[in-house]
């Protein structure tokens, strides 16, 4: 065959320097690439315009949230329910056609892998017929390919599929231990919004308030489509986390970037609501009867601190008499809100993350044919190229479902952590006795879990800088991971530093020595933490000798569980009474209220996030770096 006949060679077709342009002849030249083909340059353009609007999209909508959810408490229109309905609409409707059109794909390459199975099957029948008959074949070309050519055998008849979906694999594709954190943030997300559900249906079933004044129709709506929302989500990112889609690939970065958009609004509706409705709590007992609520009745509120509220905002416009609800309600939701609501918000920010990795591989199939992936084309001719989980069933549930791990080198962090885990158990359960004992052990309780706080603090802060001494001695990665967990770092990061500031200007006044040593403790340990992450993320093991010694990978063992268990610590420690806590006394309970609902889950997603970066550290830093 002439070589300027052949199709698809490994280098382009050479034209020669007659029938090149001027533009061509200088870019060969200065070794300047060619320049780009009208069909490129417009399909190039509007994929690049596409991206840009979606990612705008996404900005109007998280800045429409912002101001619809801050405004929402000072107009009487439920702009906010409709708003949040909207997304939630539409959110629910494209992950719904996403789930069906990637179970269609599915089935389709299925029933071709049978199809071709069973003329696989056919075609092992007819060589060993041959083989019995001729007690031996001749050699040749026994290859799969040349197996449809026997004579009187007609190839395979498969059903006519477009190339629409992949699959990656690999680190990159989201990890196991992700996803289990994301399910468990769901389930604390979906009992919280059972309960708030409840409230809502309480109220409206007692007949002693007036459900056109005291309950919203539109917020009770709202309440059971984001449970059902969330759990469409879940199940979503557990089986197709790592897709990449190929079809409609416009709608596609408009459509998750419009879920990115809708998770951080209910991000920033959450933490709104949940300060709303603990100051409307805090209203109830200051100027009601407070028999309702357990919040703190008895408790005089000093002079200073009603100036303060007051002059921030008048909290006793959230007062309502006519709205006081049952007592088993009120004091149900102000248990238990308080260690649940930060699911939430975890939640909304790990849905994110994994909804910007699928945003970013769309159209990023490895395959020769991606390009075209609009022509029909059979799965025998494209499954060499691309990797797709249904040509076996068995592989598809194995690559999402069961995890290997190595613990060569991390026996003692291993155990250290769990003994971490223990001491951190037991200090939960204490803290919980203390304070169901009476107030003489409130303060005792307080005092443990301070205390707990900053031993968990200063081990921390001894792992990371031995960390960072070990792993110098690792290979920089020349292929690391994307930004993404670089920015859910610098993220988290603003909660630190205000919840450090504002708690030591109150501690040093009121003089609590033991949290501002930990504040401070705190605040430099997650200076040297995120650091330590960022680098360890780049590294691999590109020698034997750096993969038999695996330096750090001990103390990662251990700084893994041991940032789990202070999350552990952050979530279900006791709430301590607004009495026993210095920042409450010093700003108020208004203030403090805003500044720790905002800041406190961003602190402990910082926590699960480490963990999970450390667990990506532990198992691919002591790989070569090809294999990443």
């Amino acid at each position: 065959m002439p070589q300027s006949d052949m199709r698809g060679s490994a280098t382009p077709r050479k034209r020669s320097v007659a029938t090149m342009d001027a533009q061509s002849i200088r870019s060969v030249e200065t070794h300047a690439p060619p320049p780009t083909s009208p069909e490129d340059n417009k399909k190039l353009t509007t994929k690049y315009l596409t991206l840009i609007m979606s990612c705008m999209y996404a900005v109007l909508l998280v800045t429409l949230g912002l101001v619809i959810y801050v405004s929402d408490s000072f107009i009487e229109w439920s702009i906010s329910e409709i708003y949040s309905i909207i997304l939630c609409s539409v959110g629910l409707v494209y992950i719904s056609y996403l789930l069906v059109d990637i179970t269609r794909y599915k089935s389709i390459a299925v029933k071709n892998h049978k199809i071709k199975a069973m003329h696989e099957g056919k075609v092992i029948d007819y060589f060993r017929k041959q083989e019995e008959q001729l007690g031996s074949i001749t050699p040749g070309d026994r290859t799969p390919e040349s197996t449809y050519r026997i004579p009187g055998m007609p190839p395979p008849v498969l059903i006519p599929i477009k190339h629409e979906y992949c699959f990656s694999q690999g680190r990159h594709s989201g990890s196991f231990y992700l996803k289990m954190g994301a399910a468990g943030f769901a389930l604390g997300h979906l009992v919280h919004s059972l309960l708030l559900l409840a409230v809502q249906i309480g109220q409206l079933l007692d007949d002693n308030l007036d459900n056109d004044e005291c309950v919203n129709i539109l917020q009770v709506v709202l309440d059971v489509m984001l449970p059902a929302y969330c759990f469409l989500q879940l199940y979503f990112i557990f089986k197709y986390s790592n897709v990449i889609i190929l079809r409609a690939q416009g709608l596609a970065h408009i459509a998750f970037m419009h879920l990115i958009g809708s998770s951080l609004c209910f991000w920033i509706s959450a933490i709104v609501r949940e300060t709303l409705l603990g100051l409307t709590l805090y209203a109830n007992s200051r100027y009601g009867s407070g028999d309702y609520s357990s919040y703190s009745a008895n408790v005089t509120i000093p002079e200073h601190e009603k100036s303060l509220d007051q002059r921030f905002i008048d909290v006793s416009n959230l007062y309502n008499p006519n709205c006081n609800s049952t007592a088993a309600i009120s004091s149900i939701y102000e248990n238990f809100s308080p260690y649940l609501y930060p699911f939430n918000v975890e939640f909304n920010i790990l849905i994110v993350a994994i909804y910007y990795i699928i945003w970013n591989n769309i159209g990023n199939c490895d395959n020769e044919d991606s390009n075209n992936s609009e022509i029909n084309s059979s799965i025998d001719d494209n499954y060499h190229l691309c990797k797709i989980p249904t040509a076996n069933e068995d592989n598809d549930f194995t690559s999402n479902i069961v995890i290997y791990a190595d613990c060569h080198a991390s026996n003692r962090g291993l155990f250290l952590g769990l003994i971490v885990m223990v001491v951190v158990t037991g200090m939960l359960i204490l803290g919980f006795v203390f304070s169901s004992v009476g107030d003489d052990f409130m303060e005792l309780g307080y005092l443990l879990t301070n205390c707990t706080k900053l031993g968990l603090h200063i081990l921390l802060l001894f792992g990371v800088v031995i960390a960072f001494n070990q792993m110098r001695q690792l290979d920089i990665n020349e292929h690391p991971i994307s930004l993404l967990d670089d920015v859910l770092l610098f993220i988290c990061l603003p909660a630190f530093f205000m919840e450090t500031i504002f708690s030591l200007v109150a501690t040093i006044s009121i003089t609590n020595v033991v949290k501002s040593v930990d504040f401070s403790v705190m605040v430099i340990q997650v200076l040297i933490q995120t650091p330590l992450i960022m680098d360890g993320l780049r590294r691999c093991s590109n020698t034997k000798k750096l993969r038999r010694k695996k330096p750090g990978r001990e103390i990662l063992m251990f700084l893994l569980i041991t940032n789990v268990a202070m999350w552990i610590f952050n979530t279900f420690s006791y709430k301590s009474p607004d009495s026993l806590d210095e920042r409450y006394e010093f700003y108020g309970k208004v203030i403090w209220t805003i500044l720790g609902h905002v800041s406190l889950p961003l602190i402990m997603f910082y926590r699960f996030h480490s963990s999970v970066c450390f667990a990506d550290i532990w198992d691919s830093a002591y790989k070569p770096g090809s294999e990443h």
